[in-house]
């Protein structure tokens, strides 16, 4: 097994640590420079009709996790380069929830962070 650094935390308050910060969400957050992060990776986001149907109750919590891990498993090369980073620089997850980011039900960086951990074995 690989030793990886993957952090979750939140783009309106990001981690202390000193890893690349990959912000993974669709848009870009209002209110927050360019600067703030190292890389975005739109692709690496929920795609937004999965977020649509969470956000309306029209999925469970368990299904969205199912069918983002699905999305994110259909882009190997995109899995293989984020866990590449998170081996080689480690990396901070960002998102723009403003939510508890160590809570993985309440936002999609725990299930990237986990499939991640899961692609590098």
């Amino acid at each position: 097994m690989t030793d990886a650094t993957i952090i979750l935390g939140s783009v309106f308050a990001p981690p202390d640590d000193q890893v690349t910060r990959l912000l993974v969400t669709r848009g870009w957050p209002k209110g927050i420079a360019r600067g703030a992060v190292d890389q975005w990776e739109p692709q690496l986001a929920p795609a937004p009709d999965l977020l649509d149907a969470l956000a309306v109750g029209a999925m469970s919590p368990d299904a969205f996790a199912e069918a983002y891990r699905e999305q994110l498993f259909a882009r190997p090369s995109l899995l293989d380069w984020a866990g590449r980073m998170a081996t080689n620089n480690g990396v901070v997850l960002l998102c723009d929830s403003r939510d508890d980011p160590h809570d993985d039900a309440t936002c999609h960086r725990g299930v990237l962070a986990a499939a991640l951990r899961e692609r590098i074995g």
